[in-house]
């Protein structure tokens, strides 16, 4: 079975960019969309945004859905960005177990809000004070938002559907708190199974330092995509290739 963690602000639908076509069609897919996310109606309090709690929420689903189908053989994981972060507690929890994890556009470190996610309780500050198009407007006028429209024109329009998505407002408090929490801590980045970090260039949000301490920590093989300035399709295409080729073979 593999599961497929999304990112922050975004949504199971999301995953098929990376993995339409590179998982072998006898392979069951879980796709949740996390809590406050896509078609989950859960939001809750500060503390279900933990990382840890929103791991266990997942591996709960995860655990549910392999018992219901009698399926015992081992999970591969794959996680991007927040869903890395989960993917990576879910992997070293001992629930499961594991054949093989990739982790894709890391973003959460071994500090409470890191520089590359401070983008984000703006956003959510910014859906507290006004409607979206108002926020949007604020957040073009915010530094922040044109640091990273310097380096990844890119990057910061797709930050935009974070004020404009359905129910951005009533969701608000995913982006004020999940990018609060630590991924892990220094030495304690270990998983026991072959796992891949895969990375993009140019990423103000999922920067190549950030991926390559967690290559460093996890002591395993990073790899390095397009940048989304010069093609998304072509990134996506790259990841697609990448994943497939590192899933060849579960089941």
């Amino acid at each position: 079975m593999l599961l497929a963690i999304h990112g922050l602000g975004s949504d199971a639908g999301a995953m098929h960019g990376y993995l339409d076509g590179a998982v072998p069609a006898c392979v069951q897919v879980l796709a949740p969309d996390l809590r406050a996310h896509g078609s989950s109606t859960l939001i809750g309090e500060p503390d279900d945004f933990a990382l840890e709690a929103l791991a266990a929420e997942v591996a709960d689903e995860l655990a549910d859905r392999r018992t219901r189908a009698g399926d015992g053989s081992a999970v591969s994981i794959v996680g991007v960005s927040l869903g890395a972060a989960l993917a990576a507690i879910i992997a070293r929890s001992g629930r499961f177990p594991l054949d093989r994890v990739a982790l894709v556009r890391p973003a959460f470190t071994t500090e409470p809000l890191p520089p590359n996610l401070a983008i984000f309780p703006v956003l959510g500050r910014l859906l507290e004070e006004h409607r979206p198009r108002r926020a949007l407007a604020e957040l073009h006028r915010s530094g922040a938002w044109r640091a990273i429209a310097h380096e990844s024109l890119a990057h910061a329009h797709g930050l935009e559907a974070q004020l404009t998505q359905p129910l951005a407002a009533e969701r608000r408090i995913r982006l004020l708190e999940i990018p609060r929490d630590v991924a892990y801590r220094p030495g304690e980045l270990r998983i026991a199974a072959p796992t891949v970090v895969l990375a993009s260039p140019r990423d103000p949000v999922h920067p190549l330092h950030v991926a390559e301490a967690w290559r460093d920590e996890l002591g395993c093989r990073m790899l390095v995509s397009p940048a989304r300035d010069d093609g998304e399709a072509a990134m996506f295409a790259w990841f697609r290739e990448r994943l497939g080729s590192f899933l060849v073979g579960i089941r």
